[in-house]
């Protein structure tokens, strides 16, 4: 399994989320239903659905489930997410009029209080707390590469991620090592953030990948894989990195952690060894 480049997701590849923006998720969902109905585990099942990569559609959708499908079951209603193709659009279809732009936009500033907290909040998002008053789940990722080992290929390396740029310097902070700024790319344009290529591709020009690995946890990992080979007919092979198997076909690799990826390939200098 030879690479001329590694390009790796952020949230749950690099960075173990668990208790920061899926928490986040989870607590915005509770501040606005006063329910604990929608869990964790529902939240990263919307993951594996196309749409979902960004953890404040995540709070949106749970809270919704509890506020306007009540009957269904949490997997009854991811099913029917998936059936009209996931996200916010897929969610506005199953749930109808009564998601609201108003609904929406107080769940996304739950979920920036819940996660920046009484700590970080306004460096992050420009706001102060007004309901949910902690000191901020970020404080609570754990690092899952380390610098050294991210040295070995930072060269051959890129990061494509759903976090705006505030939230991206925080995971750099927290690893301890970072990337030159072409080789990231940072949500900063809803309409380019995954899956579409765009980012991708320029990230994969600047370092003139042919046969790259992208590692991520997401359906829109995936996609964006898919994506930019379509768009650029460069090889891009996925690697879904998670502790159970992938959930979906057309997956190239499945390994538990990054660094058990990064154990078992080989990212060479060379591209002309790749072939």
């Amino acid at each position: 399994m030879i690479y001329d480049a590694v390009i790796f997701d952020v949230d749950g590849v690099l960075v173990d989320v668990r208790r920061s923006f899926t928490a986040a998720a989870v607590d915005a969902a509770a501040a606005a239903t006063d329910s604990r109905r929608f869990t964790e585990d529902d939240a990263r099942q919307l993951k594996f659905i196309r749409g979902f990569n960004n953890d404040w559609h995540v709070a949106i959708a749970g809270a919704a489930w509890v506020c306007f499908c009540e009957g269904w079951s949490f997997p009854e209603f991811a099913r029917e997410l998936d059936r009209y193709g996931g996200g916010l659009k897929g969610l506005r279809h199953v749930v109808g009029s009564d998601l609201t732009t108003d609904f929406e936009a107080h769940l996304i500033r739950l979920a920036q209080e819940a996660y920046g907290g009484t700590t970080a909040c306004r460096q992050l998002y420009g706001i102060k707390p007004a309901t949910i008053r902690q000191p901020g789940r970020w404080q609570e990722e754990v690092p899952l590469l380390s610098a050294e080992d991210a040295g070995r290929i930072a060269s051959r390396a890129g990061i494509v991620t759903g976090r705006s740029p505030a939230e991206m310097e925080l995971a750099f902070r927290l690893l301890g090592w970072r990337l030159p700024a072409q080789q990231v790319a940072v949500s900063d344009d809803p309409a380019r953030d995954k899956p579409d290529p765009g980012k991708l591709a320029a990230i994969l020009e600047y370092l003139g990948s042919e046969k790259a690995l992208l590692a991520g946890d997401g359906r829109d990992d995936l996609e964006l894989a898919v994506n930019a080979r379509a768009s650029t007919g460069r090889e891009v092979v996925f690697c879904f990195i998670g502790n159970s198997p992938a959930p979906w076909p057309n997956v190239g690799h499945s390994f538990p952690s990054v660094n058990e990826m990064l154990n078992h390939i080989e990212v060479i200098y060379d591209k002309s060894q790749t072939d």
